[in-house]
């Protein structure tokens, strides 16, 4: 197990200090935390350090992070005043449980064996295959739902959570298991619509990739259980397409850990993409995943390919063939699948 505090570098040496004491008091659930400053505290500084500390520290799911404030007394002393969700006795149950469900992941996907790059995929598989998006996890009428789905205890209690608990959940598997991985906060594109989101970055053999397994588990077939891997291991360029953070990030420039890169699913030219289709349909395989980087969009492309499958699979003498298709137009991904 690695401890992995990324935003913590950031800081400056005040407000790593306060960092420190703002730890320390959360661990003991101290009521008010004395901070090592005098004078006033400016609200740009009480966020960083804030925003570093909660990031950071995904195991401190009982803090609030929505009441967490900090004053100062006449003589200048400087405390933070924050609030805590449950008891510690439901703190100790919940840690209790995180724990045995962390090591029997462990164990049972055999993430101490393989590389980064095994590691990192065998997280993010089983996240997409047992992990359900939280669709009421914002409710503020349902209130230990909207706590739980926005921190660990929705993936690892109730294999249900919001972005914020799944980008925290795996942040935890791989610094169990020595990767190193950062929770990252913005916005992302729905629907035209920038909205708050979480992901992550994690280092693949020393080298910084982009990772949301939320997206992908939104872009997997729920039904049929097909992972999706439209968000595992990008480029900034590539996922800036939808995604946007402000903050001072480790740069992702490099592709070759990408899982379609990684998989050779990756085309450039029609011609080199239907050689693909063809060899695929001739082995009897009638599922597509692949990025194209030619000038066609994911969804123009995907009814392209779709008419030209079904055609190839009628001559063949299938019939009542049907398809399901998953374009995503800003990476470029096309994911088919052709059944009777």
């Amino acid at each position: 197990m690695i401890v992995d505090r990324y935003y913590y570098q950031q800081l400056n040496r005040k407000e790593k200090a306060i960092y420190n004491a703002f730890y320390k008091g959360v661990m003991s659930r101290q009521d008010i935390i004395p901070l090592p400053v005098k004078g006033k505290l400016s609200n740009e500084t009480f966020n960083r350090v804030f925003m570093a500390m909660t990031r950071d520290n995904p195991l401190i799911f009982y803090l609030n992070q929505s009441a967490c404030s900090w004053a100062t007394d006449r003589f200048s002393h400087v405390a933070i005043c924050p609030q805590y969700f449950f008891s510690e006795k439901k703190v100790r149950e919940y840690k209790r449980k995180i724990e045995s469900v962390v090591n029997q992941l462990v164990a049972d996907l055999n993430l101490l064996d393989g590389n980064d790059y095994d590691k990192e995929k065998k997280v993010h598989d089983w996240m997409c295959q047992n992990i359900e998006y939280d669709f009421d996890g914002s409710d503020l009428n349902q209130p230990v739902r909207l706590i739980t789905a926005h921190n660990i205890i929705g993936v690892f209690a109730h294999h249900k959570a919001q972005c914020e608990g799944i980008a925290k959940a795996a942040k935890v598997l791989l610094n169990a298991v020595d990767v190193k991985c950062i929770v990252v906060t913005g916005e992302s594109d729905v629907n035209y619509k920038n909205e708050r989101h979480a992901w992550n970055i994690v280092d693949v053999g020393h080298v910084p990739y982009q990772l949301d397994i939320t997206w992908d588990i939104g872009a997997s077939s729920q039904k049929r259980r097909k992972i999706a891997y439209d968000y595992f291991n990008l480029t900034d360029s590539l996922i800036m397409q939808d995604h946007k953070c402000k903050d001072i990030l480790p740069k992702c420039c490099e592709v070759a850990n990408n899982y379609y890169v990684m998989n050779n699913l990756v085309f450039s030219t029609k011609t080199k993409l239907y050689k693909y289709i063809d060899s695929t349909l001739k082995k009897g395989i009638y599922e597509f995943d692949f990025r194209y980087e030619g000038k066609e969009n994911a969804t123009e492309l995907s009814r392209e390919i779709a008419r030209y499958a079904l055609d190839w699979m009628r001559n063949q003498g299938h019939s009542a063939v049907k398809v399901t298709q998953r374009p995503n137009d800003s990476l470029g991904v096309c994911k088919l699948e052709i059944y009777q």
